[in-house]
């Protein structure tokens, strides 16, 4: 039995609506094109879009090192610290003569900032790593691309421009057309101890007894966390040292009579920037 075009009842569903109604059709129409472009404004528009990779590198320098050493002495240490993280999803690593490369990949949706935070913090509790490599040094991956640069100099000293510069990234920062703003080309602030060795031995300390001390006294320690019936609470001890003062302040020393020995009453401790090989020109 062959079916009948022309029969109104074997026509139905909404194709066959507007088919049959050439307004409505049109209405519709007219309606998806006026909601296209109202959205259109409001649409963010990049040239060079930021992809959020959510990978997050460590990376470490062992001059002379065999990738051997590297695996054992560095990126097994730094495994062990960021796997049992919270949001970590994934953890490769590459060992190279001389550099180590360890890559965290954290899960979608997870605040990065806060995930840089606690790997730098996970990695920094380990005091064993070989005494001739260089810190680590953490970065979240992105594929953000350089659109300007804008040079700040003058004969003042290299803590003044460096302070300037920072003030101006955060002056730009808070323009609403820019999505990044970052400062380069300058040393990392240090803090150097130096402590003279008689000293030392009249005080039956060695050098080690100090480095330990100061690393014990600044430190941000994560305490685990605890489960209520509403959330996860975590736990955290915020013990870092950032300036001259504060690591002059660190005891070395009490007596039960109340007698207290503090490093900067035994040491130089002074506020200045990392040694490294660093030109900066402008034409």
């Amino acid at each position: 039995m062959s079916s009948d075009p022309d029969n109104p009842k074997e026509r139905s569903g909404p194709i066959a609506y507007m088919a049959g109604n050439g307004v409505a059709a049109n209405l519709l129409m007219w309606a998806i094109i006026a909601a296209g472009l109202v959205s259109l404004t409001g649409l963010e528009r990049e040239a060079w879009p930021t992809t959020r990779f959510h990978h997050i590198e460590v990376s470490m320098a062992y001059p002379g090192a065999t990738p051997e050493e590297i695996e054992e002495s560095i990126i097994v240490k730094i495994e062990d610290q960021v796997s049992g993280l919270d949001d970590v999803k994934a953890v490769k690593s590459v060992a190279a003569p001389g550099m180590a490369s360890v890559r965290v990949q954290m899960d979608s949706g997870t605040d990065m900032a806060q995930a840089l935070n606690d790997i730098e913090s996970a990695v920094n509790r380990v005091h064993s790593f070989p005494a001739d490599a260089d810190r680590p040094s953490f970065r979240e991956m992105d594929n953000r691309m350089s659109m300007m640069r804008l040079i700040v100099f003058g004969n003042v000293s290299e803590r003044s421009l460096k302070e300037l510069a920072h003030q101006i990234e955060d002056e730009l920062t808070a323009l609403p057309s820019l999505s990044q703003v970052e400062v380069s080309g300058v040393r990392n602030y240090e803090i150097s101890i130096e402590v003279p060795l008689d000293r030392l031995s009249a005080l039956g300390l060695t050098i080690t007894d100090i480095a330990d001390t100061i690393r014990s006294s600044s430190l941000d320690l994560s305490a685990g966390s605890i489960l209520t019936r509403e959330s996860r609470v975590r736990i955290r001890t915020i013990g870092q040292n950032y300036d001259q003062q504060d690591f002059e302040e660190i005891v070395l020393l009490s007596r039960s009579d109340g007698t207290v020995l503090r490093l900067g009453d035994i040491a130089e401790v002074r506020d200045g920037f990392r040694k490294t090989s660093l030109i900066v020109r402008h034409q």
